[in-house]
């Protein structure tokens, strides 16, 4: 018996890997989150207390402007993150897995040098980046 009609396909179906790591990838970005939220708190009152030593009254009532903005850009991106990866079994998602790896890197960075956990912030990085990475070998894939 010969096996020459036997052909292997191994691109056959979509993955659902990129929504279940952007699932996983999400649940270790909230403790990103509230290390953000900690450092944007204490990076305000240290701005605070400069303005105090300067001889400025500092409102109170009203945070930094530059604190809050960051805090919000890392909570925006990674919540859009987490959306755009349920998109990487659709038709776009060449363009989902290049925007999941950019909003990686910036995650990345910001764990880096900025607000957010260094340790929490890199596993969230890695993760949309292997999300990324499986949406666009999606778009070889045959539905």
């Amino acid at each position: 018996m010969e096996n020459s009609n036997i052909t292997v396909n191994a691109l056959q179906h979509k993955s659902n890997v990129p929504w279940i790591l952007g699932l996983i990838a999400f649940c270790m970005s909230i403790p990103n989150f509230l290390c953000a939220t900690v450092c944007a708190a204490v990076a305000n009152e240290a701005i605070n207390q400069n303005k105090i030593e300067n001889g400025i009254v500092p409102n109170s009532e009203q945070p930094d402007d530059r604190v809050t903005g960051l805090l919000v850009a890392v909570l925006l991106v990674s919540i859009f993150a987490f959306i755009l990866s349920f998109f990487g079994k659709s038709k776009i998602s060449v363009i989902t897995g290049i925007l999941l790896i950019l909003m990686a890197l910036f995650i990345l960075v910001n764990g880096f040098v900025g607000f957010g956990s260094m340790f929490w912030g890199t596993i969230t990085g890695i993760l949309y980046i292997i999300s990324g990475t499986f949406s666009i070998i999606n778009k070889k894939r045959i539905a």
